[in-house]
């Protein structure tokens, strides 16, 4: 009769506690990855946002008015970074629109202003958000915030972080941002619904 030979091999209860090791780490992993996507994310659209508004006020700075800036105008004189072309339309991380054009600066219609309508997708973005509001952006140019959503939400920068919550907190399906650049601050008014002009 034969020996049978000793066999190595692992127990259900070894396999099972292996699983759940890989599980607990997956789930960390998986927030880990989620939270750099944020982080990248805003990142990326504070690179790029800078990039664009100095690009823009160096080149309408002679003319001292933002006049004529269509997506013609900032394709042909390189505005924006070709990374972010999509066929003729502007697209920023999500993938989603980035337009620009002229603003009033004041009642008069004087152009003196521009805006940056910058297009999130709502769902898990809220974060995303608060983060890329409540930067310091002074020095970009932007003076005020402006959420088109259900309610419209109107903040002038610098903003604190309860207001980029109280902001953010309202994300609907999909969310634009209006960034006011250039703007006259003394003509913002929470409760207007046009906080780019002083009528």
């Amino acid at each position: 009769m034969k020996k049978l030979k000793n066999q190595n091999g692992r127990s259900m209860i070894e396999m099972l506690g292996v699983l759940a090791i890989i599980g607990v780490l997956s789930v960390g992993g998986i927030a880990g990855y989620s939270k750099a996507m944020t982080k990248y994310r805003v990142n990326k659209s504070i690179e790029q946002i800078t990039l664009i508004a100095g690009n823009v006020r160096s080149f309408f700075a002679p003319q001292r008015s933002y006049e004529g800036l269509s997506t013609t105008v900032i394709k042909k004189a390189k505005l924006v970074p070709d990374e972010m072309w999509d066929g003729d339309y502007i697209k920023n991380v999500f993938g989603n629109d980035v337009i620009l054009e002229a603003a009033n600066k004041s009642a008069s219609g004087d152009s003196q202003a521009f805006l940056m309508y910058w297009s999130i997708p709502a769902s898990n973005n809220e974060e995303y958000c608060i983060d890329l509001l409540s930067q310091d952006w002074t020095d970009v140019g932007i003076k005020g915030f402006h959420q088109f959503g259900a309610e419209g939400k109107n903040a002038t920068v610098p903003l604190n972080l309860d207001k980029a919550i109280d902001i953010c907190g309202n994300l609907g399906y999909s969310n634009t941002i209006f960034m006011y650049f250039d703007v006259n601050s003394t003509c913002w008014d929470e409760t207007k619904s046009d906080p780019n002009t002083c009528s």
